[in-house]
C-alpha cells in the first residue's frame, strides 16, 4: 500500500454540524459529528447517502442527557436499546433522560429511524498513556488529516478525547500492541473505489487490544482482521454507509473476542470468513447492532478454510435489521463449519426483506454463491440457536438448505425462540423453507428428543 493512496475528496465530517445540541451532566458535548448513513435496501456501487448525528461524551455512573433539536420541534423520543428501559421526556424544548455510562445509545425522534442521534458515552479513561512515553503514538484533540500509522511491536496508538483522525491504522505482523482512546477515526474524505481505505486493517497481528475508538464513514470495510491471533476488541463503535462497508470482519483468525461494540453498517455487521487458514475460537459478545443492508451475524460466504469452528455470538441486540438474515451461516466453499452458537439475541425491529432482501431470521446454506471459489461444497455441523427474541416488526422465517447429501447441514438445535410474543417450538409456526434433505438432527430442542 503506497503512501499516496489517500486523496481527499472534500466531503469531510463537520465538527458540531448537527441538527441538535447535546449536554451530558450539564456539559455540552464537544465531539459532535454528522456522519453518513444509507437507507437504500439494495446494493449499488455508489448509493445515495443520508446522514445521522453522532455524539461522544464522558460521564460516570448514571448521566443526565439533554438534547436540543435544531431542525424543528420534537414531540417524542425513543432511546434504544430497549433493555435499558430509558424513558425520555420533553422539558423546556429539550429531550431529557438518564442513561448509564458506558453505553451506546440510539435516540430516535418522533418514531423515525431516519432522524436519529447515536450517542456513545464513555467513562473517563484512567489508562490514558503519557504522550511523551516511548512507544506511544499520540493524537490529541483536533483534526488530523492524511495519517497512516504502521503499528510496531509493543506500541500504543492513542486517539484522545476530541481527536478526529482521517486515515488508517494498520500493521503486518505486529504483536503486543494497543489501539485505544475516545477519539474518532474517519474515512469520509476518501473515495470508495479509487482509495478503498480500511480504517483499521490488521494483518498477522498477535496479542493485541483495540478499545474505545469510534470509526465513521469508512471507504470500504471498517475493521478488518486477517490471519490474526489472540486479540481483544472492546467498546469499538462503528457507523458505516458506503458499498461493502462491513463492520467487524474477522478473516482466518483464531482466539479473537469482540465485546461491548456498536455497529451500524451498510453490509454485514459482524462477520467471520475463512480463506487460507483455519478459523477457531471467535467470540462476539454484548454488542448492539443496526443493520441497514445484508446480515447482522454472519459466517461466510467466503469459507475456503479446512475448518471453521467454535464461533459464538452471545448477548447481541439488533436495533433494526432491514434487509437479510439476522443470523446466518453461508458455507459457499469447502470448509467444515461446526459449533456455531447464537445465544441471547434480541431483535427489537425485524424488517428483513425490504428492497431485494430476504425475510429470514435464520438462514443456513451450503449452496454455491457468487463468492464461491471451490468446486467442493462444505458442511455445517452443530448450530445452536438459544433464547432468541423478536420484539417487533415483521414475522420472520427460517431457511435451511444444504447443497446435497455430500454437503449436509446436521445437528441444528433451536430452543427458547420467541417471535412477537409467541413461543415457537415448531417450524410450522413460522414461514420456513426446509430442503427435503433436512434430516432429523435439525429441529427444535425437546421436539422428539
Amino acid at each position: 500500500m503506497k503512501r499516496d493512496f489517500l486523496k481527499a475528496t472534500g466531503r469531510e465530517i463537520g465538527e458540531n454540524a448537527l441538527s441538535c445540541r447535546v449536554w451530558v451532566d450539564g456539559k455540552e458535548a464537544g465531539a459532535l459529528y454528522q456522519t453518513a448513513v444509507c437507507h437504500r435496501r439494495a446494493w449499488i456501487r455508489d448509493p445515495e447517502l443520508s446522514s445521522a448525528a453522532v455524539g461522544i461524551a464522558n460521564a460516570r455512573g448514571k448521566a443526565r442527557v439533554e438534547i436540543e433539536p435544531l431542525d424543528g420541534p420534537v414531540k417524542t423520543a425513543l432511546v434504544r436499546p430497549l433493555s435499558l428501559e430509558i424513558e425520555a421526556r420533553a422539558e423546556d424544548g429539550r429531550i431529557v433522560f438518564e442513561a448509564p455510562s458506558p453505553s451506546s445509545l440510539t435516540v430516535e425522534f418522533d418514531g423515525r429511524y431516519d432522524r436519529v442521534l447515536h450517542l456513545f458515552l464513555n467513562e473517563p479513561d484512567e489508562k490514558k498513556p503519557d504522550p511523551a512515553s516511548p512507544g506511544v503514538r499520540y493524537f490529541g484533540p483536533g483534526v488530523h488529516k492524511d495519517v497512516i500509522v504502521d503499528i510496531k511491536d509493543g506500541e500504543t496508538v492513542y486517539l484522545d478525547d476530541g481527536c478526529l483522525l482521517y486515515g488508517v491504522l494498520r500493521c503486518d505482523g505486529a504483536k503486543d500492541f494497543t489501539i485505544a482512546g475516545h477519539g474518532a477515526l474517519c474515512g469520509s474524505v476518501y473515495d470508495r473505489w479509487r482509495d478503498t481505505v480500511v480504517p483499521v486493517d490488521l494483518t498477522r497481528a498477535k496479542n493485541f487490544r483495540v478499545r474505545d475508538i469510534t470509526i465513521l464513514d469508512p471507504a470500504a470495510w471498517t475493521f478488518n482482521l486477517y490471519l490474526c491471533e489472540d486479540g481483544e476488541v472492546d467498546r469499538v463503535r462503528i457507523v458505516s454507509a458506503r458499498s461493502n462497508s462491513d463492520g467487524l470482519t474477522f478473516q482466518t483468525c483464531r482466539r479473537i473476542a469482540a465485546r461491548n461494540c456498536f455497529v451500524r453498517s451498510w453490509d454485514d455487521c459482524l462477520v467471520v470468513k475463512g480463506y487460507d487458514g483455519d478459523v477457531d475460537d471467535i467470540l462476539f459478545e454484548n454488542c448492539v447492532l443496526w443493520t441497514d443492508l445484508a446480515q447482522s451475524l454472519e459466517v461466510g460466504y467466503e469459507t475456503r478454510a479446512d475448518v471453521m469452528k467454535n464461533i459464538r455470538f452471545r448477548k447481541i441486540t439488533v436495533l433494526h435489521n432491514f434487509h437479510k438474515p439476522v443470523m446466518s451461516v453461508h458455507n459457499s466453499d469447502r470448509a467444515a463449519v461446526r459449533d456455531v452458537l447464537f445465544e441471547d439475541v434480541t431483535v427489537e425491529d425485524a424488517e428483513m426483506g425490504e428492497g431485494d432482501g430476504t425475510p429470514w431470521l435464520l438462514e443456513l446454506t451450503t449452496t454455491a454463491s457468487q463468492w464461491s471459489r471451490t468446486a467442493e461444497r462444505g458442511t455445517i455441523d452443530g448450530v445452536t440457536v438459544r433464547r432468541v427474541k423478536v420484539l417487533g416488526g415483521k414475522r420472520p422465517g427460517v431457511r435451511i438448505v444444504p447443497a446435497g447429501k455430500d454437503a449436509p447441514i446436521d445437528h441444528v438445535r433451536i430452543s427458547g425462540l420467541e417471535v412477537l410474543g409467541e413461543k415457537i417450538t415448531s417450524f410450522d409456526q413460522l414461514p420456513a423453507e426446509l430442503s427435503p434433505l433436512t434430516g432429523p438432527s435439525v429441529g427444535f430442542a425437546g421436539d422428539g428428543e
